[in-house]
C-alpha cells in the first residue's frame, strides 16, 4: 500500500522541480555600441538569450554590404560579448554597455524561431528592420515594453525607452547593468535619428565637470519632438546640463518617484547647485519631489507655464482618445485629476515664463479647451509664488523647437534672479489663436 505514495511523493517532486524551473525564466542581454564605436553614428545593438550566462543565442544583425545577419547557438556570454569585434571585426571596441534583462516567457524555442524570422530571414531595412527593429520584436514577445520610437528604431532611443518604462526594474536589479554605465551613456549619448539620416557629427569635446547643474524637466512634448536643439542650447552655457526621461505612463505620483530615481543615479545632491527649467508636467513633478524631499541646494526653478496649454490634457482625454492612449497613457487624466503642488519655500529663486499663443492641438479644439471655464492670463491664476515672470512671444511646441527665443532669460534669471530687460514689452497678445511663427 505504501508504494502508490511514494510514487505520488516522487512525481510531485519532479514536477515540482520542473515547475520551479519553469518560473525560473532566462536571461536576455543586450550589448549597446555608442555612436561614437560606428562609422554611420547610429550605434549598433546585438542581444543574446538562454538559460544562464554560459549558453546563449547570440544575433547580431549588420546591412548586407556588411556581411547580413549573424547567429551564435550554445556560446557563453564571453564570446557573445567579443564577436563583433574580434570574429566579425566589424567594431574596434567591446560594447559600451551590456544590460541583462530577465522575463518568463516565451519558451526558448518559440523565441528563437521568432528571432531567426526577423534576424535572418528579414534583410537589415532602415526604417523597418535595422537591428534595433528585429530587437523590439524579441523583447515585446518577451513581455518587455520597448516603448515606441517614430521614423527610425536606433540603440539610443531604445535604451531610454527601456530605462523610461522599466525604472522599478533597474531599481530592484530585475534589469541588471552588466558592463558600462547607463547614466553616462543616457547623459552623453546623442540623438541618432538625425545622424543616421544626415551623417555623424564632429566629436563634441569633453567639458570639464561643472559645479553647478541645469536640470530640464520637459514635458509631454518630449514623447514627439527632439530635445535635440534644446540640449545644444543650453549645453553652451557652463553648467551641467541633464534632461532626464522621467514621465510615466502611469501616473504623477510614479513620474515623481522616477525623477527621484534620477536625482540619485546622477548623485545631482553633490553640485553647490541645482537650478531647474521645468516645463508643465515638470512643475508638478519638481514641486512634489521637493516638498517630499527637501533638498538643500536647488537653488533657482525657472517655470514654463501656460493657460492653453495646460487645457491641452483635457483635449486630448475628451476629443484625441487614442492618440492620447498611444502616446501618454493614464498619466495624462491623473494629471488633470491633480492640483498644482504649490511651492512657497523662499530659499529657491523662482521664475516664471508664460506662453501666449495655442499650439495646433488647442486652436483646432478651442471648443473643447473652452469647457473647463475661461482662461486666465493673470500671474495670480497660475498658484505660484514667483520672483518675476515674463509673458514669451512663443506657443508650447515653439519651447522645444526654438529654445534660443527664452534661454538667455533662462540664464540671466539663473544668475541674477530676474529676468532683467528679457520678454519687457510682451504682453498676452490679442488674438493668441492666431498661427505664429517666431
Amino acid at each position: 500500500m505504501r508504494f502508490p505514495f511514494y510514487f505520488i511523493f516522487v512525481l510531485f517532486t519532479f514536477l515540482g522541480k520542473q515547475l520551479q524551473a519553469a518560473n525560473q525564466g532566462f536571461e536576455l542581454y543586450l550589448f549597446v555600441y555608442s555612436s561614437a564605436q560606428t562609422t554611420s553614428g547610429a550605434g549598433h545593438i546585438s542581444f543574446a538569450f538562454g538559460p544562464d550566462s554560459s549558453s546563449l543565442t547570440y544575433y547580431t544583425k549588420y546591412r548586407k554590404a556588411d556581411g547580413g545577419c549573424f547567429k551564435l547557438k550554445n556560446t557563453s556570454y564571453h564570446k557573445a560579448l567579443t564577436y563583433d569585434k574580434q570574429a566579425l571585426q566589424h567594431q574596434k571596441q567591446l560594447p559600451s554597455l551590456v544590460l541583462k534583462l530577465r522575463a518568463q516567457d516565451p519558451e526558448l524555442s518559440k523565441l528563437e524561431q521568432l528571432s531567426d524570422y526577423w534576424n535572418l530571414e528579414k534583410p537589415w531595412t532602415l526604417f523597418v528592420n535595422n537591428c534595433t527593429d528585429a530587437l523590439k520584436h524579441t523583447l515585446r514577445t518577451s513581455h518587455i515594453n520597448p516603448g515606441l520610437a517614430f521614423m527610425i528604431s536606433t540603440p539610443n532611443e531604445l535604451i531610454e525607452d527601456l530605462y523610461d518604462h522599466h525604472l522599478i526594474a533597474f531599481k530592484n536589479q530585475d534589469f541588471e547593468i552588466v558592463h558600462g554605465d547607463l547614466q553616462a551613456y543616457l547623459k552623453s549619448e546623442p540623438n541618432a535619428v538625425p545622424q543616421t539620416l544626415f551623417g555623424k557629427p564632429a566629436a563634441q569635446k569633453n567639458k570639464p565637470k561643472q559645479k553647478e547643474a541645469l536640470v530640464i524637466l520637459t514635458g509631454f512634448g518630449s514623447k514627439y519632438h527632439t530635445l535635440r536643439a534644446i540640449k545644444k542650447e543650453f549645453g553652451a552655457y557652463p553648467y551641467d546640463v541633464f534632461v532626464p526621461r522621467y514621465i510615466s505612463r502611469k501616473s504623477i505620483e510614479q513620474t515623481v518617484e522616477n525623477f527621484d530615481a534620477f536625482w540619485k543615479a546622477a548623485h545631482l545632491d553633490q553640485y553647490d547647485k541645482v537650478h531647474v527649467l521645468a516645463y508643465i508636467v515638470g512643475s508638478w513633478t519638481i514641486n512634489s519631489w521637493i516638498g517630499a524631499n527637501k533638498p538643500t541646494n536647488i537653488a533657482t526653478i525657472v517655470y514654463d507655464r501656460s493657460t492653453l496649454q495646460e487645457r491641452a490634457p483635457y483635449v486630448l482625454v475628451k476629443d484625441m482618445k487614442l492618440v492620447n492612449f498611444l502616446l501618454f497613457g493614464p498619466v495624462m487624466q491623473d494629471l488633470i485629476d491633480t492640483p498644482y503642488p504649490q511651492l512657497h519655500t523662499t530659499a529657491i529663486d523662482k521664475g516664471i515664463l508664460l506662453e501666449t499663443y495655442a499650439t495646433n492641438t488647442v486652436r483646432k479644439h478651442q471648443e473643447t479647451a473652452r469647457a473647463p471655464g475661461p482662461y486666465c492670463w493673470d500671474i495670480s491664476c497660475f498658484n505660484q509664488q514667483c520672483d518675476d515672470f515674463r509673458y514669451v512671444p512663443l506657443h508650447h511646441d515653439q519651447m522645444y523647437t526654438h529654445p534660443e527665443v527664452f534661454s538667455a532669460a533662462v540664464v540671466h534669471f539663473i544668475e541674477n534672479g530676474d529676468f532683467g530687460t528679457h520678454f519687457k514689452a510682451t504682453k498676452p497678445v490679442a488674438d493668441p489663436f492666431i498661427k505664429h511663427k517666431p
